[in-house]
């Protein structure tokens, strides 16, 4: 569905694509007039203006998030009648401040991190997932040959400043976790390559893929094949803006977009890259190669969630949330019912 285009090449193909679907509706309309008048009704509600809406990144813009960045680009939004804002995240952004306070409809937020707001007295709820099979992996170089999570015993491992999980994790493991110690890192692979850890949990599209390029070998551990499948990219409006028809609409559109910007990543995940690349890699100082390279493994996920789930692209599926119950109830020790942070319905006829 993606060419690898320049973006001038990909918006003069969406003007020939618009311009075919304009095409297309006048023909329809001229067939239908004076035989049908609720069926021309409803094409002039399927061209309905929505208006705008924001999407609040848990962090900033890179091909993690690479499927609604190439909905934007692509107009896949546009076309459902919807204006999207990409707001992007970071450290001092916190997701479920923004949608409660409106500054957002629509957040990314992960399964922790939703549970944690609910418990808080956030009124959120999740309407899709585009990641349910968890992008957390432990790293670790392949010369050391760390092939399984018990193996950390003794060992020293990076994680981020807001890694709550994972040390829970290896508890639940059973691992002597007074052997274990840990050390801040920020993302960069350099503590890994130093010496400094010997293992360390990093997104399989980041830490694994820049080493790759640099020619070094990891060992990648998907902590989600050993009982820990956190979801990631979890779409959380609130939920009073599922009682608004206008809001409603806004939010059917934002799932429908994105599950097309999905099935761009799954069909050319290159392409989605050098989207990514092409809109943020100057202002964000991304790599090219990182992300076509990253695109795929983020690709990847996806279709491990889906055969995981057994749903639909995005969709939230009863064994999905089987699934969230245990990742609470066995090692984050959340006290909430899984099924209370979903609203399955809104989805319904969308994916």
């Amino acid at each position: 569905m993606i060419s690898s285009r320049s973006p001038r090449t990909r918006m003069s193909r969406r003007l020939v694509a618009l311009a075919a679907v304009a095409s297309m509706g006048l023909t329809l309309a001229a067939c239908s007039a004076g035989s049908d008048p609720e069926a021309s009704g409803s094409d002039d509600a399927a061209a309905e203006d929505l208006g705008s809406a924001a999407i609040q990144f848990g962090w900033l813009p890179n091909v993690e998030n690479g499927a609604i960045i190439a909905a934007v680009e692509e107009g896949y939004y546009e076309d459902l009648g919807l204006d999207v804002e990409i707001l992007p995240g970071g450290p001092e952004v916190a997701v479920d401040a923004q949608i409660v306070s409106g500054g957002a409809l629509v957040g990314l937020m992960t399964s922790e991190s939703l549970a944690n707001a609910v418990l808080g007295g956030a009124p959120l709820v999740g309407v899709a997932a585009v990641y349910q099979y968890s992008s957390n992996a432990i790293v670790s170089l392949a010369e050391d040959g760390i092939e399984d999570p018990m193996q950390l015993e003794g060992a020293t491992i990076g994680l981020s400043a807001n890694d709550r999980t994972t040390l829970p994790f290896l508890e639940w493991l059973g691992l002597d976790m007074s052997t274990v110690s840990t050390v801040p890192v920020d993302g960069s692979p350099t503590p890994l390559v130093s010496g400094e850890v010997d293992a360390i949990v990093s997104p399989v599209g980041n830490v694994p893929v820049v080493l790759a390029a640099q020619g070094i070998d990891t060992t990648v551990i998907p902590v989600a094949e050993h009982g820990y499948n956190r979801w990631s990219s979890i779409l959380t409006v609130r939920r009073d803006s599922l009682e608004d028809p206008e809001q409603l609409a806004q939010i059917r559109a934002i799932i429908e977009g994105t599950k097309l910007g999905v099935e761009d990543l799954l069909e050319d995940p290159a392409a989605v890259g050098e989207i990514t690349y092409d809109v943020y890699g100057e202002q964000l100082g991304l790599e090219l190669a990182s992300q076509v390279e990253g695109a795929a493994v983020w690709a990847d996920l996806i279709r491990r969630g889906q055969e995981r789930s057994g749903g639909a692209l995005l969709e939230v599926t009863e064994s999905g949330l089987e699934e969230t119950q245990a990742l609470f109830d066995n090692i984050l020790g959340v006290d909430l019912d899984a099924h209370d942070l979903f609203d399955l319905s809104v989805a319904e006829g969308v994916l």
